[in-house]
């Protein structure tokens, strides 16, 4: 006899997206052939199957109680004993950039154009309460790309404890969102974090409270590396401390530090095994200019890198200053002279519309800009929230007689949310001052920059 069974726990997540698109699948049309073997077979009879064949959709309470919604957070599922949880979201960044001054430059010139910046699908949830879990992916480019793809055990109320493919914990800029970030790109200080430090695979730990935060890891490579059969892996490890002496909602006082150190793989790469890592800065993510680079295959004999930074920020109602300072020391194999690098930025930031950033002080970082009013043309909508902000970054990568390159670059940025998960941005972006690297000539002092950008985010 067939009879409808209740989902245990294990099942409730696999469950949820059949029974949402399956709601209202009539069993008449799905199951009659099979109903016709069983009744002709006598493991059912013509009572049960015409009750079957009668029945039109699945009852609510074959989902045992599965709680389902969709707002601007994603579409978002919940068993009523709420030990698991699934959100499935979603980010696109639609780019168009320009330059100017570019066409001076013996060597090499920037590429115009749109692309998709960023197209990223994530599942993220609660496993037994104390389980959290996140897959992330990236489709810009039309390739594939694994970002955050790791769990988090937090069932232990002084640390949480991740392993997986994970940020390594360095550097406030970094550990903040693209989707909140008030710039198109991160600034020249991501010349070393964003490649040295990005994601990698290992296991970290945290602990936390309202206004504190203190991090360490331990990692290997990125998932994206291809160092195997040649060699060993690099490894790394990673600290970051960050205390908030003030945190309310429309003032906010931050200090951070932090510090890293790589050992290189049996290839010299510093993160992606195989694949080199470059320590550079492009003008706009399209554009292939880098005025401050290494080669492509990164710093030749590289044996290790080690890193130390400093991080402050204030807010006062809708306006926000923030800044970092970072130092780096890279130590070369076969008596090669080690090289040094700092770099730094200093934004500001102000909400026209009046509102103030969002904060978490057991991250450490400042999240997405809420409007007071969402953008609507209807009587009882606004005009979103309007935020202008500006940066000063430079980065210094000569040392020891090796150009690498040093660059200076003043950013304004003007950006419009038109509720929480929409946003357009406008930055305009000059490069000065450019001593540029090895291998790029003619009047290359200034560069100018333009990116749109359009982005949604739930």
């Amino acid at each position: 006899m067939i009879k409808f069974m209740n989902f245990n726990k294990t099942s409730k997540i696999l469950a949820l997206g059949a029974a949402a698109s399956l709601s209202s699948m009539s069993v008449q049309a799905a199951d009659k052939e099979l109903l016709d073997i069983l009744l002709q077979n006598g493991s059912i009879n013509q009572s049960q199957y015409s009750n079957l064949l009668e029945k039109e959709s699945i009852n609510k309470k074959d989902v045992n109680d599965i709680n389902v919604k969709l707002d601007k957070k994603g579409l978002q599922f919940e068993t009523a004993d709420k030990e698991f949880k699934l959100k499935i979201g979603a980010r696109l960044h639609a780019d168009a950039s320009f330059h100017s001054g570019d066409n001076k430059i013996n060597g090499a010139s920037a590429t115009n154009g749109t692309e998709i910046r960023r197209a990223r699908i994530y599942l993220k949830g609660v496993m037994w309460n104390d389980f959290k879990y996140i897959s992330e992916f990236d489709f810009a480019d039309n390739d594939v790309a694994v970002k955050d793809l790791f769990v988090t055990y937090t069932g232990l109320d002084w640390l949480d404890i991740t392993v997986g493919h994970t940020k390594q914990n360095i550097s406030m800029e970094l550990q903040e969102s693209s989707n909140d970030i008030m710039f198109t790109e991160r600034s020249l200080v991501n010349t070393i974090t964003g490649h040295a430090f990005d994601r990698a695979i290992g296991l970290h730990g945290k602990a936390k409270g309202k206004n504190w935060s203190a991090q360490l890891g331990l990692y290997g490579e990125s998932v994206g590396s291809s160092d195997t059969g040649s060699g060993d892996e690099g490894w790394g490890m990673t600290s970051r401390v960050t205390y908030t002496p003030i945190n309310l909602k429309d003032q906010v006082v931050h200090l951070g530090a932090y510090g890293g150190f790589r050992e290189a793989s049996s290839s010299n790469d510093i993160l992606n095994g195989g694949k080199g890592t470059p320590l550079s800065y492009e003008t706009t993510h399209m554009s292939d200019l880098k005025l401050t680079s290494t080669s492509k295959d990164g710093v030749l004999n590289a044996d290790n890198l080690s890193i130390a930074g400093f991080e402050a920020a204030y807010m006062q109602g809708p306006f926000s200053v923030q800044g970092e300072y970072a130092y780096t020391w890279l130590t070369r194999d076969d008596g090669e002279t080690s090289l040094d690098f700092n770099t730094f930025y200093v934004q500001t930031g102000w909400t026209l519309t009046g509102e103030s950033r969002s904060y978490k002080g057991s991250d450490g970082e400042f999240k997405r800009l809420k409007p007071a009013k969402n953008f609507s043309f209807n009587s009882d909508g606004g005009w979103g929230a309007v935020e202008l902000a500006a940066r000063y970054d430079q980065a210094d990568m000569n040392s020891d007689q090796l150009n690498l390159g040093s660059e200076k670059a003043v950013t304004v940025a003007l950006n419009w949310y038109l509720n929480e998960n929409v946003r357009l941005m406008a930055d305009y972006r000059r490069a000065f001052d450019v001593d540029a690297r090895a291998g790029l000539t003619g009047d290359v002092n200034e560069i100018d920059a333009f990116t749109l950008r359009t982005q949604w985010a739930f």
